[in-house]
């Protein structure tokens, strides 16, 4: 998610850290310790992404050290528990330090753990987070290195900052900090109807809901703010996820229901091995999707524009609704000369685009040969490939672009060096490892 999606969500926790001490010692919350809560709990929510001091570029590994480091180690529980720990010991430390020794004792004895429970609820949320979106996490590590997919919940979901901005927004704070939150209330319902990823009517529902929901909130007691607050999100959070299990369904029915040509000339029903699912921005009704197949002899990534609900709004609607947004782009487009007619059949909810197709002894092949593939592979999920005359082969995950951007590697010719990258490859189970290996 994004970093100020990650800040709301540390807020939220700190402000319910504040209601519960306050209900719980039935006395008034002392400022220091409202501060305290409040930068602990954004600080929390956000320390997992510190993992960009030393990702590609600081440490030299480059874009593919990127991609296997960012949401890397930092992004485990392991991490998230000791992280928590030490930002607390320097919270207390800063509390420790007040002139005023009965503040300290109350610290001591109401403050100390509602602090130390806090920074590992927020570490924690980044991962959860992070996990509701496609680019996924791998939360078990040491003792398991999958990579596990909520494929949820977009990147910026402006959903997310309706509910919680105004539930935050009457709390007690400075002016700056209220401030703050009201231009960033703004900013995303500009965004809305300014760059072209929401739907018109999604950005009057949220614009609408924005205005209600400052309104109610300007009425609530503190505790019934944050608990509303929360509430909204975890909300938000269900509906994208029931849509999301309905737009998985619809496309496995369209894969399994379809007998696919193989290369003998024989048609048989495709096996389904991973689903890629991202919302349109605020619109759980309308999803962009990539199905990974496979035959047995070939890997098909397809493209497919997804309906969940089709009795309310077919795959057709969706297509009106986004004329010019993130819904309509295929990253497929570019491989257009070596794509293939898509072998599965549409329906109202699944409006298929385009399918790559490769033998699966290819993958092998260069799996075998190069070990910066195997690297890329990683993290790669639905990885594209082509390779020149020289032997450079540029290799793309289809969830972020092909050819270029962030999600692309580009690894030369022979000869192959592979003792400087063998030594920072992280072990993240392949999720293209149903290919690599035989069913």
């Amino acid at each position: 998610m994004d970093n100020v999606t990650h800040a709301l969500a540390g807020m939220l926790l700190a402000d319910a850290t504040i209601s519960l001490v306050t209900k719980r010692t039935r006395t008034t919350v002392p400022d220091r310790f409202r501060r305290a809560a409040v930068v602990l709990g954004i600080t929390a929510a956000e320390l997992p992404d510190i993992d960009v001091l030393y990702a590609g570029s600081p440490l030299r590994m480059g874009p593919l050290g990127y991609l296997l480091h960012h949401r890397g180690h930092t992004h485990t529980i392991l991490w998230a528990l000791i992280g928590a720990v030490l930002i607390w010991m320097a919270a207390r430390w800063w509390y420790r330090r007040s002139p005023d020794p009965g503040e300290q004792q109350w610290f001591a004895t109401h403050g100390a753990t509602p602090l130390l429970v806090l920074a590992m609820v927020g570490t924690l949320s980044h991962i959860l987070l992070d996990f509701t979106n496609s680019y996924g996490v791998h939360p078990f590590w040491p003792l398991d290195d999958h990579w596990y997919y909520g494929d949820a919940v977009f990147i910026v979901e402006p959903w997310l900052w309706v509910a919680a901005i105004p539930a935050l927004l009457w709390r007690p704070r400075a002016m700056a900090g209220r401030l703050i939150l009201a231009l960033l209330l703004v900013i995303i319902l500009a965004a809305a109807w300014r760059i072209g990823e929401v739907a018109r009517p999604v950005a009057m529902a949220l614009t609408v809901f924005a205005v209600l929901w400052v309104l109610a909130q300007r009425m609530f007691s503190n505790n019934v703010r944050t608990a509303t607050g929360v509430a909204a999100w975890a909300t938000v959070t269900l509906v994208f996820f029931a849509a999301s299990r309905s737009a998985e369904a619809s496309i496995a029915e369209r894969v399994l229901n379809t007998k696919a040509p193989t290369m003998t000339g024989a048609a048989v029903a495709g096996t389904l091995k991973d689903v890629v699912l991202t919302p349109s921005a605020g619109d759980p009704t309308c999803w962009s999707a990539m199905a990974v197949s496979t035959d047995g002899q070939f890997y098909r990534l397809t493209t497919a524009v997804v309906a969940p609900f089709p009795s309310a709004r077919t795959v057709e609607d969706c297509q009106r609704a986004y004329p010019a947004a993130r819904l309509q782009g295929d990253p497929l487009e570019v491989l257009r000369a070596s794509t293939t007619l898509v072998p599965f059949d549409s329906s109202a909810a699944v409006r298929w685009r385009r399918t790559w197709a490769v033998p699966r002894s290819e993958m092998v092949a260069l799996a075998d040969e190069r070990c910066e593939f195997v690297g890329a592979l990683r993290f790669m999920r639905t990885p594209v490939w082509a390779e020149d005359a020289n032997g450079t082969l540029t290799i793309s995950d289809a969830r972020y672009g092909v050819g270029n951007g962030f999600a692309t590697v580009t690894l030369p010719g022979w000869p192959h060096d592979c003792t400087l990258t063998r030594a920072w490859i992280p072990p993240w189970d392949p999720p293209r490892s149903d290919m690599l290996f035989a069913d």
